[in-house]
């Protein structure tokens, strides 16, 4: 992975947050040839979200105009090209992380799950019944999630009411660019923009966040008012649903999960399990250098690690987040907890693990 430009945030932080650095000017070909021929994309599509001359053809950013514009927009908010991570963090919390704190900055650690008996989510349904009471109390006008389609092949859906939240629930592990996801919700008007996504896309719209305060472009990054962040390890190409579906016909799955060091696979009355050895071909390329387990820069980040079944383990990370979190629970929409050492030395152990092997 290029390095993480920690100089970066005291280049922006000179800067005032007014313009970009002379030499962050550059266009899609200095993407192009920085990341995307380095195979180190995520394929997160925030180039393609905030810039309607790149599309997403065959699981890879593409200019689709005859010449580059330089506008500078997809290479200085693309996550893989640097990262300020100072400089976001100071923006977010107020001061920047220490060599220490290996799941960054945030306020509490907690389990938890929904109380509402009609809401199957991935392991505490925590997530949807978060963005449930946002909608409900109009904190956000919509929300941008990740869905599946009948072949478990990830969609993104802007959504705007409890039932279509509850029927995108659960975890898809296949490559989505889900922040495309931000431009069909600006597009449509929405002014409070909740997003769910992992943490590559989690740091492309930080840094389109820290990047609109100094350029001169209209990117409508400022109606992004929710981030919720995933834990994540790794991510597949399409090529993991094939292998699936020589042991599982497709059209059974009910639920993909993770657990330990095997893929569940949740058929018509059987679980299939698969070693994650057996998936290693099937790894996204771009996912081999994340650093980022438990989605740093989110408001909230959520996963399964450390917590009992059918709980999420929940990190609350920004103002923002606690007052939503804090709200759902006092509103009956949540089931809260302290989450126990074990469990979060758990975490941190994951955490460490993803950063020492990128």
């Amino acid at each position: 992975m290029l390095e993480l430009r920690e100089e970066m945030g005291t280049e922006i932080k000179k800067q005032g947050y007014v313009r970009l650095p002379a030499f962050l000017e550059r266009g899609f070909s200095d993407l192009k040839r920085e990341v995307i021929a380095k195979r180190i994309c995520s394929i997160c599509g925030t180039c393609a979200a905030f810039c309607d001359k790149i599309a997403i053809e065959d699981s890879e950013p593409k200019f689709v105009e005859e010449y580059d514009t330089i506008c500078g927009l997809c290479y200085t908010f693309c996550p893989r090209t640097f990262m300020p991570l100072a400089a976001i963090e100071q923006s977010l919390f107020g001061r920047s992380s220490t060599g220490d704190e290996v799941l960054g900055i945030y306020r509490g650690c907690y389990e938890a799950r929904t109380r509402s008996s009609d809401i199957k989510g991935q392991d505490g349904g925590v997530v949807t019944s978060i963005l449930t009471y946002a909608l409900e109390t109009q904190a956000i006008d919509c929300a941008v999630v990740t869905a599946s389609n009948r072949d478990w092949r990830p969609e993104v859906k802007v959504v705007r009411d409890t039932e279509a939240l509850k029927q995108s629930a659960g975890t898809r592990y296949t490559l989505c660019p889900s922040v495309m996801g931000v431009r069909e919700a600006l597009d449509a008007g929405y002014n409070d923009i909740a997003f769910v996504g992992l943490p590559c896309q989690i740091q492309g719209l930080r840094k389109a966040e820290i990047g609109a305060m100094k350029q001169p472009y209209e990117v409508g990054i400022e109606r992004v008012k929710l981030l919720i962040g995933l834990f994540c390890t790794k991510n597949y190409t399409d090529g993991l649903l094939e292998f699936v579906a020589e042991r599982v016909p497709i059209e059974q799955v009910r639920k993909f999960d993770i657990k330990g060091k095997e893929l569940l696979v949740y058929g018509e009355g059987d679980v299939v399990s698969i070693p994650l050895s057996d998936l290693d071909v099937f790894v996204g390329e771009g996912c081999r250098v994340c650093r980022d387990f438990s989605a740093d820069l989110a408001d909230i980040s959520v996963g399964a690690v450390g917590s009992a079944d059918g709980w999420s383990t929940v990190i609350v990370r920004t103002e923002r987040g606690e007052k939503l979190f804090k709200g759902a629970y006092e509103s009956g929409y949540i089931e809260v907890k302290d989450i126990k050492k074990k469990g979060l030395e758990l975490v941190k152990k994951l955490a460490t693990k993803k950063r020492t092997q990128a």
